[in-house]
């Protein structure tokens, strides 16, 4: 099976891409930079083409993962070039509009899919993420394509929703239009109050810091999407009305203050959200406290070691955590403060830091060799040292010169710093000393 991605050099479209051709289907993704494209072709292993009819040509399953704004006219250019009995699937946030384009220039026999998935090109896979499809009727939704790619992405992890595309515009409208717009006011809001935005977290209560976080996400990211999304969404106006309207409603009530209205208003609307307002409360709960866990966590690191790795590149930072102030974390790191934002790092569990240390620092040793009973059960021996020390048994041997009712055993103990591994040995000799070990003289090796 071929499976032909229209922009599936950048975004979500070489997400799919990467993926699918990660599973074994071949893949042929378009796009207008020939320099990227080529890139992409080496990186993941599929086919670029700069022609975007060419590529729907060649499809089983054409993928249109282009910008909202010109999706209806590529639907326009290359629906009438899909193959008969053959897929044409948009993955934009929107459904009322590509669909009816695809009914409107697909071949007849053409199984159209308009497709929503509601996540991102940084997810690592299809488990549980969200896949929305919108047949325009129940004999698309019956069709043995739609059938096999709904199977698909079920059995990859996703959880989907079938709903007719008015149905999701307006759903969407309010869980992305509405959500966006109203994050976009207030921070347009804060600049024009002029607000600092780092003095106020100062005096913010977490609820407040939530807020800010998630204005700050959502006018961080790409503008023209957001903007896509309200401007091509034929539910969205209403959905904006309605929320000015709701404004003016308390602005007009805050000015009269009439607390009573005040208070029935919010009555109303705690009614009106049922258990959810419970829900809700825990959620944010759960969300302030993680907050407040993680700096509790720093600052109980400070003058400890600690791994610190950036939230989006992944790099980790190793060193000694030296202090915690406002929104940084200062890592003595060999020698040199490294400054660190605490909302792009997270501190890694002891574990992780193991590992990592594992994987990426010189280890030094120390053998040293002990004489046990013979009728000493190793594992158990092994089992006690590896919860305080890291080391390993490379040795176990019994004979001449070892006297009879007895075996040596070489452990080999490790650190990842030179000068600590004199004390490491002197404390496990000591141990082995404690549960009936005898060191053996002249047998140490150091490295």
């Amino acid at each position: 099976m071929i499976i032909s991605i229209i922009g599936g050099t950048d975004g979500l479209g070489k997400w799919f891409a990467k993926y699918l051709s990660s599973k074994g289907y071949s893949v042929i993704v378009s796009g207008r930079d020939k320099e990227k494209g080529e890139a992409v072709e080496k990186e993941l292993g599929v086919i670029y083409t700069q022609d975007n009819i060419e590529a729907t040509k060649k499809g089983d399953i054409v993928i249109l993962a282009v910008p909202i704004n010109i999706t209806e006219w590529m639907i326009k250019e290359l629906a009438p070039h899909v193959r008969e009995n053959c897929v044409l699937m948009d993955i934009t946030s929107i459904k009322e509009i590509p669909t009816k384009a695809m009914l409107k220039y697909a071949k007849k026999d053409t199984v159209i899919m308009p497709t929503h998935p509601m996540f991102g090109p940084s997810t690592p896979s299809l488990r549980r993420q969200v896949v929305i499809l919108t047949p325009p009727t129940k004999e698309h939704e019956n069709n043995p394509w739609f059938i096999k790619i709904k199977n698909f992405f079920e059995e990859e992890g996703a959880r989907v929703i079938i709903i007719p595309p008015e149905k999701h515009d307006k759903i969407m409208g309010v869980v992305q239009g509405l959500t966006h717009y109203s994050y976009i006011v207030l921070g347009s809001t804060l600049r024009e109050l002029n607000i600092d935005i780092k003095e106020s977290r100062k005096y913010a209560s977490p609820i407040y810091e939530l807020m800010i976080n998630i204005i700050a996400r959502i006018i961080g990211q790409n503008p023209y999407l957001y903007a896509d999304i309200q401007m091509h969404n034929p539910q969205i106006n209403d959905i904006h009305q309605t929320f000015i309207n709701e404004c003016e409603k308390i602005k007009e009530i805050v000015e009269n203050k009439d607390r009573e209205a005040f208070a029935k208003l919010m009555k109303e609307s705690s009614k009106h959200f049922g258990n959810e307002t419970i829900k809700g409360m825990n959620y944010s709960d759960k969300a302030v406290g993680a907050i407040t866990r993680e700096v509790d966590k720093l600052k109980k690191s400070i003058g400890k070691e600690a791994g610190l790795k950036h939230a989006y590149s992944n790099k980790v930072h190793f060193g000694i955590v030296k202090d915690v102030v406002d929104d940084f974390i200062i890592l003595d790191k060999q020698g040199k403060d490294l400054k660190l934002s605490i909302a792009n790092t997270n501190l890694m569990t002891k574990e992780e830091l193991k590992q990592w240390k594992e994987a990426n620092l010189k280890k030094y040793y120390n053998d040293i060799s002990f004489l046990f009973k013979d009728n000493v059960d190793i594992d158990i021996i092994l089992e006690l040292l590896k919860s305080k020390y890291n080391i390993e048994i490379i040795d176990v041997y019994k004979g001449a010169p070892i006297q009879e009712g007895y075996k040596s055993m070489t452990i080999r103990i490790y650190s990842f710093k030179k000068q600590d591994l004199e004390n490491l040995r002197s404390s496990l000799i000591r141990t082995v000393e404690n549960i009936g070990g005898i060191k053996r003289y002249n047998t140490d090796i150091l490295n």
